[in-house]
């Protein structure tokens, strides 16, 4: 399988009769999905949408948001996710950035899209999920009826990532590049088609998109999609649906964590949960466990790379922060600016090799030369390789704080903060000087009355 639509047939045919997607009241097998999927692309065809075309999807978490992203792909156009929290100005920058030809979203977005389609410089055509175009009489039942021949070295998807160097680049991923994260996040995670993936993390983002809805999508399992973050909602899925497998980031397994329950719920069901796309604090880590009896493996990728290491180590609770081992087929070193380092311990610049990386930023040769090099993307982020072979995160290379000639670490500083009973989420970063240096500042979301005396004292030790 070398592109997404040869997938998405081969798990279709595959798995038929078995449940791909239960979105509220709506059920949908395999079988079904496909045939939606070929309705869809016919209907996008109809709108003109050819190979190669950029088609956006502003649509929240659920069935509509998997049909449109296969269809886009059966045509051979390439996805452009959007977030369904885009505010006008940021929705006109991404369409326009990207080229976008066709936007699929719902009535829901009507006002917002119509809006910024009226001051877009090319306006792109709204496809509603709810419109009823007229197809071809003869409507494909299977996406392989298009006929439509895809190198899997060309783009299957657009995002943007701030990556090292703070303004969003376009990024193009392709096929072949989704392919591979997807077969080695299967074997990794050992992910088969009775496994039951709850959507809850935005299918916007490469978290919910590429480890919660396409991983799904390749294992034949079935997916719960939820389109917004709700505690109640979120507990009430897991337990009466059985969910194996949730994949989310750092805050929703907090709010788990700290919600005041009625009835601690049952998550017995689930036999993997995943934190991604922040570091997640021990601390948190044993409250989820102390709560629900399980722990949560910390996965490790980027935009640019797609996954790169998971924690799956037997030796779990030794090794809460490791973001563990590279997946299957990823390498990862660790680098000085003289080089490999020499030994475990040593701290440098994570770089990854990977058949799932781009090669570079979209017209942005200087950046790449910076940060693509020998085969490696250098992703800014500073780990260390322990004794254990395990990879541990240390901070952003170009987020230290300089104070007067030394290099501070800011997450040194949140973890010690995170401790205090009183502090409920921080950030720190450094505030400049007139002396050309910085000082350490704590940004504080307190759980309840703090005074700046108490932090400083409890930081004095």
């Amino acid at each position: 399988m070398k592109t997404l639509p040869e997938m998405f047939g081969t798990v279709a045919r595959q798995n038929s009769r078995r449940i791909a997607v239960v979105d509220g009241d709506k059920t949908v097998s395999y079988s079904e999905l496909e045939k939606s999927i070929a309705s869809l692309a016919a209907k996008l065809r109809s709108t003109g949408v050819r190979q190669g075309d950029r088609v956006a999807i502003l649509l929240p978490n659920g069935l509509d948001f998997v049909k449109s992203y296969f269809a886009i792909s059966t045509l051979g156009a390439i996805v452009v996710p959007m977030n369904d929290h885009y505010q006008e100005n940021e929705l006109l920058y991404f369409l326009e950035a990207c080229g976008v030809s066709v936007l699929v979203t719902s009535k829901d977005f009507e006002k917002l899209c119509s809006k910024v389609l009226s001051i877009q410089n090319s306006p792109s055509k709204l496809l509603f999920v709810e419109d009823n175009l007229t197809t071809p009489q003869k409507e494909p039942k299977s996406i392989t009826e298009f006929g439509i021949e895809i190198d899997p070295d060309t783009p299957a998807m657009y995002q943007f990532s701030s990556g090292s160097t703070g303004r969003p680049k376009q990024i193009a991923r392709t096929h072949a590049n989704l392919i591979f994260e997807l077969d080695s996040l299967i074997q990794t995670l050992s992910l088969t088609n009775e496994d039951r993936f709850l959507g809850v993390a935005p299918f916007s983002h490469v978290n919910g998109l590429m480890r919660t809805m396409m991983a799904c999508m390749r294992a034949g399992a079935t997916l719960y999609p939820v389109p917004k973050f709700e505690r109640r909602t979120v507990a009430d899925v897991i337990e009466k649906n059985k969910i194996s497998i949730f994949i989310a980031v750092p805050f929703m397994f907090s709010m788990l964590a700290q919600a005041n329950f009625r009835r601690r719920p049952d998550f017995s069901s689930l036999r993997l949960c995943v934190s991604a796309s922040a570091p997640m604090p021990k601390k948190l880590n044993q409250e989820f466990y102390a709560n629900f009896g399980i722990y949560v493996r910390q996965l490790y990728g980027s935009t640019e790379t797609g996954t790169i290491s998971v924690n799956l180590s037997p030796n779990v609770e030794e090794s809460l922060e490791s973001v563990g081992t590279p997946i299957l087929g990823v390498e990862v070193e660790v680098f000085t600016d003289q080089g490999p380092v020499a030994n475990p311990g040593d701290m440098g610049e994570l770089a990854v090799k990977s058949p799932a990386a781009i090669k570079g930023y979209e017209g942005l040769d200087e950046v790449n030369k910076e940060v693509f090099r020998d085969g490696y993307f250098y992703t800014g982020d500073l780990g260390v390789r322990g004794q254990d072979g395990l990879l541990y995160l240390v901070g952003r290379k170009k987020f230290f704080i300089n104070k007067g000639g030394y290099k501070i670490n800011p997450q040194e500083i949140e973890e010690l903060l995170e401790g205090h009973p009183k502090v409920e989420e921080v950030v720190v970063v450094g505030s400049p000087t007139a002396y050309g240096d910085e000082k350490v500042k704590a940004v504080i979301v307190s759980k309840s009355a703090c005074s700046e005396d108490e932090i400083v004292e409890y930081c004095r030790g």
